[in-house]
């Protein structure tokens, strides 16, 4: 039998940031390994701590040596997950967890499956995608310790097969309008649905040019889509609640000022949340086990564990 060197380092450790060393004995994927795949489908690429409440595995040591196994790869499977490179150019990187995402080969195990959805494509930069995953999977998990169903995006979308856009009108500072992230709440049989927005500062709130983006004319794009109600048409579902999530409380403030300014009607529908771990530079956070506490809405705190009245 063949056996393959690891790469180490002068201290023969085994180096972080090496490609996979796929293995000659088979690897087998039970129900946990899918249930991994699943979640990084569901929200993009996904640090291992939040991997591991999801598989509700108890033993997070041997998680971690699991995943490794799934990054490596066997004779049978090739690698099933992948580690994108760009989390390496974090400061931190060498300490804190790694993020995941998934092999060709473990999309077409869900293709088999009958789990792999078309409505859940995402391309955006790394650290913005991450900022979503890790925001999205926290409110999933904060849903399941309160007994609620989190209703993923592509539940949404593929009742009425459209995809993840708005069509817009062409007075519209943009022809469609594209949320970030899109989900809703099963209350025991109420529901509210989200478009979420997320923001890391990295571009400004208004700027002169027409054809360039800036937060103002995104959300000039939200009035027109609840105006018409564009999202009912398209999307088929009876209301939509705009979450913004952004990196420090001033841009909140800002942000919330502009929307200040809209029909009262619109402007609480906008609800707003600091995450500041992804300010630059980013750093990887925990868990946001507070993700569903109050949100900041022009008309006070807006509780999203509460279905609408």
């Amino acid at each position: 039998m063949c056996v393959h060197t690891r790469p180490t380092d002068s201290l023969n450790r085994r180096l972080r940031f090496a490609p996979p060393q796929p293995q000659d004995e088979p690897l087998f994927i039970n129900e946990s390994d899918v249930a991994v795949f699943e979640a990084i489908h569901r929200h993009g690429h996904l640090p291992s701590h939040y991997l591991f409440a999801f598989r509700g595995t108890e033993n997070f040591r041997s998680f971690q040596a699991r995943l490794t196994q799934l990054f490596n790869g066997a004779s049978n499977t090739g690698p099933l997950l992948t580690r994108p490179q760009e989390q390496y150019e974090s400061f931190q990187a060498r300490y804190q967890y790694l993020v995941y995402d998934l092999h060709k080969s473990a999309e077409r195990l869900l293709e088999e499956r009958g789990k792999l959805s078309e409505f859940l494509h995402r391309g955006d930069h790394f650290v913005h995608r991450l900022m979503g995953a890790c925001v999205g999977a926290s409110i999933e998990l904060a849903c399941r310790e309160k007994g609620l169903r989190y209703i993923p995006r592509h539940e949404v979308l593929s009742r009425n097969g459209k995809a993840m856009r708005l069509p817009l009108s062409q007075f519209s500072p943009r022809k469609a309008l594209v949320p970030d992230e899109l989900f809703g709440i099963d209350y025991n049989g109420a529901y509210r649905f989200f478009a979420c927005e997320w923001d890391r500062n990295t571009e400004p709130l208004t700027r002169k040019a027409n054809d360039q983006i800036d937060f103002a004319k995104k959300l000039a794009c939200y009035v027109e889509v609840m105006r018409n109600r564009t999202y009912k048409d398209e999307w088929g579902i009876p209301g939509m609640m705009v979450l913004i999530v952004t990196t420090n409380h001033t841009r909140a403030e800002s942000i919330l000022a502009q929307v200040q300014g809209l029909d009262q009607r619109i402007a609480e529908r906008f609800a707003l949340k600091v995450v500041p771990q992804f300010a630059t530079p980013w750093r990887m956070p925990s868990i946001l086990t507070d993700i569903l506490d109050p949100w900041v809405t022009v008309a006070g705190k807006f509780d999203i564990t509460k279905s609408a009245p």
